[in-house]
């Protein structure tokens, strides 16, 4: 299934705009659709009230304002719209790093909870409140939210089993990262700050799958093959 997007405005600012697009969303290999449109009229009856469309962008005054559907939970059974404004011109760190901060703000971490249990305890913890998990050298550290840490004599991949894999990201050996608690991805994409200010650093294969969690959240599908 193709996303569909609508651009509107001057064509040399849109091909701007949609080289862009189409470098970020092939890097990544999420299907797309481009339509350009420099009449208003035309964009407000063909393609603004068109439902099948997920994101339009105008480009007005050096910068693009955007109108894009999200899909809540990612069931696809719900969805609403949201908007903002980037600068223009568009660069492609600029747009993962915004869209990633819209869907921060605009979701809660929509999975149940973990259980935890080691020798001393044992304690069911939300998944929206892990950041991260650690591994250190016999056992997984939780770090939470609230900066609290607990241990558990588990390997990643048994904790991964007991997570949704989509959202739980192994960004790199010895780390996995809640998708939801990313604050930011550096220019070069080899580390993610954390919503608490810790920084972890990003593999290639970590690269895939946090744009996979990212184009999942955008399009309601997983578009990848890996």
């Amino acid at each position: 299934m193709k996303n569909k997007i609508a651009l509107y405005g001057d064509a040399e600012k849109l091909k701007q705009i949609e080289d862009v697009l189409s470098k970020c969303l092939n890097k990544n290999d999420i299907p797309f659709e481009i339509h350009r449109v420099s009449d208003s009229e035309q964009f407000l009856r063909e393609f603004l009230l068109k439902d099948n469309f997920r994101l339009f962008m105008v480009s007005k005054k050096g910068t693009v304002l955007y109108l894009m559907k999200i899909y809540k939970n990612f069931d696809r059974q719900t969805a609403r719209y949201t908007c903002g404004t980037l600068k223009f011109p568009l660069t492609q760190a600029g747009l993962t790093n915004h869209m990633l901060e819209v869907f921060n703000s605009s979701h809660p971490c929509p999975y149940s909870a973990y259980a935890a249990k080691n020798g001393k305890m044992s304690r069911i913890i939300l998944h929206r409140d892990i950041e991260c998990i650690h591994w250190e050298k016999t056992k997984s550290v939780l770090y939470l939210c609230n900066g609290e840490t607990m241990d558990v004599p588990e390997s990643q991949s048994r904790i991964l089993t007991e997570l949704d894999a989509n959202y739980f990201i192994k960004c790199s050996k010895g780390y996995i990262v809640n998708f939801f608690n990313i604050e930011q991805i550096s220019d070069d994409y080899k580390s993610i700050i954390m919503k608490s200010g810790a920084e972890i650093p990003m593999s290639r294969s970590g690269q895939k799958q946090l744009f996979k969690s990212l184009s999942l959240s955008i399009t309601g599908i997983n578009a990848f093959y890996y």
